[in-house]
């Protein structure tokens, strides 16, 4: 495509930002763009992705999704225990073993007690169902992790306590108490 020259006048914070991805390089020493052209086209074309959501591809629109829309990740298993009706379902009938192996690399017999909540605390923060999880080890491997979400509803609360519970006396012995309340919810984690 034939190119047209335009002179426009920028903001130093602007020019500066100009500068920096001009002058980015790849490990190799070589530019990432090559010349402030470039770094213009690139910027431009992310700009109307971004206002163009379907020319975006299918990860940016999901995170897209997840940020301004407020959407959640939900499993496939868990998903279809939702419109059976019989929603405690999911606490038994889920792939959170397979998503957890999958993100930790681990076997889950392999995991710690410590390993398994920070594997749920990212991936499900992740998924958009918390905004923060705090996870405390007190003194005799007792664990309290409390999970903080914006949906101010004492049901999400006792239904993710009940789910993790479940998931965790699965897979590591214990007992699971579960403090439920209206915008979070806290699990004592007591080692048997």
């Amino acid at each position: 495509m034939p190119k047209k020259a335009i002179h426009t006048t920028l903001s130093e914070d602007a020019i500066k930002l100009l500068d920096k991805y001009t002058a980015l390089k790849k490990e190799n020493g070589e530019l990432v763009y090559g010349n402030q052209s470039k770094v213009i086209e690139v910027a431009l074309d992310l700009l109307d992705k971004h206002h163009n959501p379907s020319r975006e591809d299918l990860q940016s629109i999901a995170n897209r999704a997840r940020s301004e829309l407020n959407m959640l990740l939900v499993g496939k298993a868990t998903f279809l225990a939702y419109i059976s009706g019989n929603f405690e379902k999911a606490f038994t009938h889920n792939v959170a073993t397979d998503i957890l192996e999958w993100y930790t690399q681990k076997h889950i017999d392999q995991m710690t007690c410590r390993e398994i909540l920070e594997g749920l605390k990212t991936i499900w923060m992740a998924a958009n169902y918390f905004y923060k999880v705090e996870i405390e080890e007190k003194d005799g491997g007792v664990f309290e992790v409390s999970y903080y979400h914006d949906l101010h509803e004492l049901r999400y609360s006792e239904f993710w306590g009940k789910y993790f519970a479940t998931f965790i006396e699965r897979h590591h012995p214990c007992r699971v108490e579960i403090l439920p309340r209206n915008s979070y919810f806290r699990l004592n984690i007591i080692p048997k």
